[in-house]
């Protein structure tokens, strides 16, 4: 975490955020990233990274991307078009 404009690092701030010394206060988030790129070059940098192979399996990377036909999310290492009502 950086605090104010000089960019001061606070070590431990992102841990005392979430948890007060005996228990948890709450559940990390999770993160939505939408890319505008054709899903054969996403997948080309999944594939060289094996971290951004493992976040979304374990739920905390939610990746869309714009499509020929509109929104998609990437699910089970498939693309699947998400329909405007229920996204």
């Amino acid at each position: 975490m950086f605090e104010g404009n000089g960019g001061d690092l606070r070590i431990g701030l992102s841990r005392q955020s979430l948890h007060d010394g005996r228990r948890w206060v709450h559940e990390p988030l999770r993160l939505t990233v939408v890319i505008d790129a054709p899903a054969a070059a996403i997948e080309s940098v999944i594939a060289r990274h094996a971290v951004l192979q493992q976040l979304p399996g374990n739920g905390w990377l939610h990746l869309w991307r714009f499509g020929e036909a509109g929104l998609e999310r990437r699910e089970g290492g498939r693309w699947l078009p998400v329909d405007a009502g229920g996204a």
